[in-house]
């Protein structure tokens, strides 16, 4: 069921696992830990729907190093987390990934794909990806892709998007029907009760006389990077620093994916173009076409993981011409004097697109405006990268978050031209398209980076690793010094590779969700 924190008395509640947080992660862990007789409490900082009283808490949070957006823009505080304006893409890590990179320092993953590829499989599952769509070959041969999409440097590949996005929707009926789930909501935590073990005994949600200690025999923090790393870091309710504050590695290693233009295009032959890279619908699902640095590649050239795509600039007016149709449909018209003009300037997208989806199950891409190749691609982890507590406190007596955003330049740089000029030939080579790398690319050199802004993928601060030395997080996402308290999300990634973190990250909170089972069912 679905509460807000008005609507229960907490402190009665007895449940086996407490999750903090209600976003992907959270909810999809507390859903498969439910499954499996598992009774789980769900903790949420915001409201069942979004509103803006609930956002401003973020907007106290510093930035102190590079300028990241996302800090500020990228984080929601209500149920469904992020999945309240996530585009739903689904991207697997590669087998780079986890491989020993010397070019990353001593970043590295203490677990291979191997070790969560099951999982992968239990998120599609529960996430509803249609049968067959998981494999690009089998995609590729469905669609009949043209045989120019092979390449040693550049892989071809898909991402997919999922149709319902937000997980409050997409899980509703599970959540309001389950006995073994309860979510609550308008319910932040604002500390950590550790017992005179080292474990976690209670959490405390809100402060000043109207706190309440809820009891919990395992607790996940599945609140987001930022705030999980702002919980761990914070004292705990009795005052005291927490057994692992002295962790060398908590709140290090922040990452974020880089994203930036590296040439634009003219197509030359315009059906090998849509061919290869217009939008495809398979089973009702979205697939997006993009290419990656081969994993050759990368470890012959010493480079980072990166992945480019084709975006049009017109497209922004198809968005635009799909917010009005729907507005339409919905009766929402904010300007009824322009209604002629306004469904004639849509019909004209609009027919096309639907014309070329219906003959072909593409999305219609406009050729009419600047094409561009972009590049999004993973950073060096660095120890100077951080996230930290200032000293001013917020309405809830938690200090408030401090980010320190530190990139390295040589490595992404070299990744950039890398990438540039792969695309360059392979466009080029098969007569698909003209391709032009600005001067800036061309020149390189650490103000290049510049022109390339986060991603809002948050990552580390909370690294997995084998030793409490070089991590903070055990391989299967436990925090060292406490047997009871795991930590869900992409704040344990030591490196990144170029993916969207959401997927990878649901597949390794399955993963812990698993063990934590065996744990409580022990």
């Amino acid at each position: 069921m679905i509460l807000s924190i008005d609507q229960i008395d907490l402190a009665r509640l007895s449940p086996e696992v407490v999750i903090i947080g209600g976003g992907a992660v959270g909810l999809l862990a507390a859903v498969y830990l439910a499954s499996r007789n598992i009774r789980v409490l769900v903790l949420e900082a915001g409201p069942e729907q979004l509103d803006q009283d609930s956002q401003a808490i973020f907007h106290a949070a510093v930035s102190r190093g590079r300028k990241h957006a996302g800090l500020h823009q990228g984080r929601f505080r209500a149920l469904g987390g992020t999945t309240n304006f996530w585009g739903g893409q689904l991207v697997r890590f590669d087998h780079t990934v986890f491989a020993g990179r010397p070019w990353l320092g001593d970043a590295a993953w203490p677990i291979q794909l191997e070790d969560i590829e099951p999982f992968y499989s239990e998120c599609e599952s529960l996430l509803g990806l249609p049968d067959g769509l998981s494999d690009d070959l089998s995609v590729i041969e469905q669609l009949q892709t043209p045989p120019e999409y092979r390449d040693d440097d550049l892989e071809y590949f898909y991402t997919r998007w999922l149709t319902e996005k937000n997980f409050r929707f997409r899980f509703a009926r599970f959540l309001e029907s389950n006995a073994n789930i309860t979510v609550v909501t308008n319910a932040p935590v604002t500390s950590l009760r550790i017992g005179v073990n080292r474990e976690v005994t209670a959490v405390t949600v809100g402060c000043g006389p109207k706190a309440v200690d809820v009891a919990a025999r395992v607790l996940v923090l599945a609140n987001g990077t930022v705030e999980m790393i702002r919980l761990l870091q914070h004292q705990t309710t009795d005052g005291h620093a927490p057994p692992w504050a002295a962790n060398p590695w908590l709140g290090r290693g922040f990452m974020d994916h880089l994203e930036g233009t590296i040439a634009s295009i003219v197509p030359l032959d315009k059906k090998l173009f849509r061919g290869l890279f217009d939008n495809v619908f398979l089973q009702g699902m979205k697939l997006q076409p993009r290419l990656r640095l081969s994993e050759a590649r990368q470890l012959q050239d010493q480079l980072l993981g990166a992945a480019i795509h084709v975006k049009f600039e017109a497209q922004e007016h198809v968005q635009n011409a799909k917010i009005f149709l729907a507005g339409l449909l919905k009766g929402r018209l904010s300007n009824p004097e322009r209604i002629t003009s306004e469904i004639w300037a849509a019909a004209r997208l609009g027919f096309p697109m639907a014309w070329h989806y219906l003959v072909n199950q593409r999305i219609w891409s406009p050729m009419s405006g600047n094409i561009q190749l972009r590049v999004m691609m993973e950073q060096v982890p660095l120890p100077t990268s951080t996230v930290t507590l200032s000293e001013a406190s917020d309405k809830l007596g938690m200090r408030i978050p401090q980010l320190s955003w530190a990139v390295a330049s040589e490595k992404e740089v070299k990744t950039i031209q890398a990438a540039a000029q792969f695309a360059k030939t392979y466009f080029e080579s098969r007569g698909i398209a003209k391709v032009t790398i600005p001067e800036q690319i061309l020149a390189g050199g650490p103000e290049l980076l510049a022109a390339f802004v986060d991603t809002f993928h948050h990552m580390g601060g909370a690294r997995m690793s084998t030793s409490e030395s070089d991590g903070v997080v055990d391989p299967m996402c436990r925090v060292f010094g406490c047997d009871n308290l795991y930590v869900m999300g992409a704040a344990v990634f030591p490196v990144s590779g170029f993916a969207n973190p959401t997927f990878t990250a649901m597949a390794l909170a399955l993963r812990t969700a698993e063990a934590i089972a065996r744990q409580v069912q022990r």
